[in-house]
C-alpha cells in the first residue's frame, strides 16, 4: 500500500494560522464554530507548537509564531487573508460566533450569488465569513444580478 501525498481527510489546501494565543484560539474556534481538536503538540514553554483543528469536514492548522518563522499574526487591523465556512444555518452559527467573542463585521443577509453570508472578526485578528447556500446559480445569472446591484448602488 502506498502513501497518499494528500492525507485523509484533508484537501488540497488547509488553511494555517498564526495565533498569538493558540491556546485561547482553540477555545473560541470551539465555542464558535463547533471546531474538533483533532492533535495538538505544545512546546516546553506552553505555547502551541502546532495544533489541527476540524470545522465540519474541513481541517484548520494554527499554531503560536515562533522566532524561527516568518509566519505571525494580522497586524494593524487588518488580515491578507479570510477564512469562508459553509454552514447549515448562518444565522444561527453567527450569532454562537458572537456570543462566544467575535465582532460583528456584517450581520448575516442574503447576497447576490445565492448564498446568505454574514463576517466577523475572531478575537485574535481573523476575519470569518460564515454562509449558508440557498440558491444554485449560473455564473450568468451571478453576473447579471452583480450588474443589477452595482447600478443601484
Amino acid at each position: 500500500m502506498s502513501v497518499k501525498p494528500i492525507p485523509e481527510g484533508f484537501h488540497s489546501v488547509t488553511p494555517y494560522l498564526g495565533v498569538e494565543k493558540a491556546a485561547e484560539a482553540i477555545e473560541f474556534y470551539k465555542k464558535a464554530f463547533g471546531a474538533i481538536e483533532a492533535m495538538r503538540l505544545d512546546m516546553p514553554d506552553g505555547r502551541v507548537g502546532h495544533a489541527e483543528l476540524r470545522i465540519g469536514d474541513s481541517p484548520i492548522m494554527l499554531g503560536s509564531p515562533c522566532d524561527e518563522s516568518a509566519f505571525g499574526r494580522p497586524r494593524d487591523g487588518h488580515t491578507s487573508v479570510g477564512l469562508h465556512v459553509y454552514v447549515n444555518d448562518v444565522d444561527a452559527q453567527y450569532k454562537q460566533a458572537i456570543a462566544a467573542g467575535g465582532t460583528p463585521i456584517s450581520e448575516p443577509k442574503d447576497q447576490f450569488y445565492g448564498d446568505r453570508s454574514g463576517t466577523l472578526k475572531d478575537p485574535f485578528g481573523h476575519v470569518w465569513f460564515l454562509a449558508t447556500h440557498q440558491e444554485d446559480l449560473t455564473e450568468a445569472q451571478i453576473r447579471e444580478r452583480a450588474q443589477a446591484m452595482f447600478v443601484q448602488g
